[in-house]
């Protein structure tokens, strides 16, 4: 990347990635606070889910992404997948020359909410098993009340386009009664496909239950980021999105439309 002018490099799109579409969550929050960037999406769904494989697995897929990316090539990487975020972040930031940012925890937000310093993290089985979030709650306060909630099957029905049926609802109550009972106040979405049912979670809990989606602390790390490498693109009109996923391209679309409106992308299928 040194080789090439500063300013042509900031000219590169940014590059999102996900094992599906739980990172069109936080690709979402990202285009608004960055209208003039340019966006390239990867989503591996036909390797979802990834949160109940072995680590070297995870990292695999993870790495076959990143290479991807160096090839189109992307200014920057963001890596829009919490499980790949605590498995495979320090592998990617060690392997590609492009700055590569995880999604962030989103523990700090939800400890600065709390009004009964009493929060929980519902996430992948692989995420939960590494600690990770709790570990930061501890280090913020080592007096914060923090429940790990692993939902293993969640990630997978969202992607099957499960939102709102007594599939996923029955999914969704199985892992939020755990949590009730501990007594959280506040819940971080570790999972960035979880966003896609934060109104039917506040729906179940009777709006008594804070949802914290990290995308927003992700998106200010991003920013950091841009503005430290001189990265920020200097063109004026709105930035271009690009999607690419392994398989399913109408449900990808359809889930997609969801957050984006489909004028705004355009959608192919890729093999990694």
């Amino acid at each position: 990347m040194s080789k090439v002018a500063g300013s042509e490099v900031a000219k590169r799109p940014i590059g999102v990635f996900d094992s599906g579409i739980g990172g069109l969550t936080v690709l979402a929050v990202l285009r608004r606070m960055f209208p003039h960037e340019d966006f390239i999406y990867v989503g591996d769904n036909a390797n979802n889910p990834v949160g109940n494989r072995p680590k070297h697995e995870i990292s695999q897929i993870a790495m076959n992404i990143g290479h991807f990316l160096a090839e189109v090539p992307v200014k920057m990487a963001v890596v829009a997948c919490n499980t790949f975020s605590v498995v495979a972040l320090d592998e990617l930031q060690a392997t590609f020359d492009y700055p590569v940012v995880g999604v962030a925890k989103g523990v700090r937000t939800a400890i600065d909410t709390s009004q009964t310093q009493s929060i929980a993290v519902m996430a992948t089985k692989a995420t939960i098993e590494s600690h990770k979030h709790k570990e930061e709650a501890l280090e913020l306060d080592p007096q914060i009340s923090m429940w790990e909630q692993a939902c293993p099957d969640l990630a997978h029905l969202i992607e099957q386009g499960h939102l709102d049926d007594h599939v996923i609802h029955a999914s969704v109550q199985e892992y939020l009664d755990p949590i009730i009972a501990h007594g959280a106040d506040t819940i971080v979405l570790g999972c960035t496909h979880f966003p896609f049912l934060t109104d039917l979670m506040q729906h179940m809990t009777g709006g008594e239950k804070t949802f914290i989606d990290p995308s927003y602390e992700t998106a200010q790390e991003v920013k950091d980021v841009l503005e430290s490498h001189n990265l920020m693109n200097p063109q004026t009109t709105k930035g271009t999105l690009d999607l690419c996923f392994t398989k399913d391209k109408e449900l990808a679309e359809r889930m997609t439309s969801l957050l984006i409106p489909p004028e705004e992308f355009n959608l192919r299928l890729i093999k990694l």
